[in-house]
């Protein structure tokens, strides 16, 4: 995944909001998405992004930006968390999860809001004061991985495709056909090649090349979500998650899982 394609797709589950927002129109941006902080600031008068509408200025700067170790921060603004995350944990998993690892890419950016640590209006030298685990009329459900804790949400950071090493052993359409179980390997994941419903997408196309993995490509949150509102396919007038398949029907989940 390139830095033009990952800059549209930094993002985990789309923050909770109101009915307000339940209706924003697929793939029309994000002046007015879920995504558009200058809707959740609490700073008032004294936050001159949401004074002059400047969207893209809540993560993003053209000047200054944060350069802070080896992270994946493009031109980025807001401040990164330092939670130290809990992956995913079930006895039918057969990924290899390193959790020192597991934020690479778009995946700890996201978390930058989503984990509750960090206010959604923190940006530049204003320290913003509406985090994502406060239960209000704009965020009435709980952060994911608030607290770190991811062991009950989707997996990321894991090796995605069997000629990888990864445990998706396809295929990329129909049924599989079985053999002998491989441990590590998930006959009923399909492989990269695969397409998203709905959509020309490849999972390929929303996979992380891994530089602490030898540059194999791992699940992030962008695999599921585009934080742009520009490639979702979530259905005409019901709540955008920024899903890259819709909703209906589990249309998403089985883009990859065959069921």
């Amino acid at each position: 995944m390139n830095k033009k394609t990952v800059l549209s797709a930094l993002s985990i589950v789309a923050l909770a909001g109101t009915v307000a927002f339940a209706g924003t129109a697929p793939r029309s941006g994000i002046p007015g998405s879920i995504h558009d902080m200058t809707q959740y600031g609490a700073l008032g008068g004294s936050d001159p992004e949401a004074q002059q509408g400047r969207v893209c200025a809540y993560c993003h700067t053209p000047h200054h930006a944060i350069t802070e170790g080896n992270d994946y921060l493009p031109l980025w603004s807001h401040t990164v968390t330092t939670q130290t995350f809990t992956p995913y944990a079930s006895a039918t998993i057969d990924a290899n999860i390193d959790p020192t690892t597991m934020m690479e890419g778009p995946s700890k950016l996201c978390m930058s809001c989503h984990d509750g640590s960090v206010a959604v209006d923190t940006h530049y030298a204003f320290n913003g004061g509406k985090k994502l685990q406060q239960d209000d009329n704009l965020f009435s459900t709980p952060a994911v991985g608030q607290n770190g804790n991811l062991s009950n949400d989707h997996p990321i950071g894991f090796i995605y495709d069997d000629a990888d090493g990864g445990v998706a052993k396809g295929p990329a359409t129909g049924d599989p056909t079985l053999g002998s179980h491989t441990d590590g390997k998930d006959e009923w994941i399909r492989t990269k090649s695969a397409k998203y419903a709905g959509s020309n997408l490849t999972i390929a196309d929303r996979l992380w090349v891994s530089a602490s993995q030898g540059g194999k490509p791992i699940m992030t949150c962008a695999t599921c979500h585009d934080v742009h509102n520009k490639k979702n396919q979530d259905a005409v007038g019901a709540t955008n998650y920024l899903l890259l398949a819709s909703n209906t029907g589990s249309a998403l989940c089985l883009s990859c899982h065959i069921k």
